[in-house]
């Protein structure tokens, strides 16, 4: 896991970060957010993964972009 939320929004906006990066992202949650818009010890939470051989890369273009402001710090893995 590289990056977790609890917004739908976040999630796909740090998805569409990555993979215009050319970092394929795989989203998961043990919920459907349409369904159930909530979140409850953790159920809700939205976790985004990427290739092994990608972890670096992706955080550091998180990072970047966390520390010049285009994105919030929250979801941050601190690994």
């Amino acid at each position: 896991m590289i990056f977790h939320s609890w917004d739908d929004n976040e999630a796909e906006l740090v998805r569409g970060l990555l993979e215009s990066y050319g970092i394929p992202c795989q989203v998961s949650s043990q919920i459907t957010h349409t369904l159930y818009p909530l979140t409850v010890d953790g159920l809700g939470e939205i976790r985004l993964s990427v290739p092994t051989e990608a972890v670096e890369e992706a955080r550091q273009i998180l990072e970047e972009h966390r520390t010049t402001g285009t994105l919030g710090g929250f979801g941050f893995e601190a690994e």
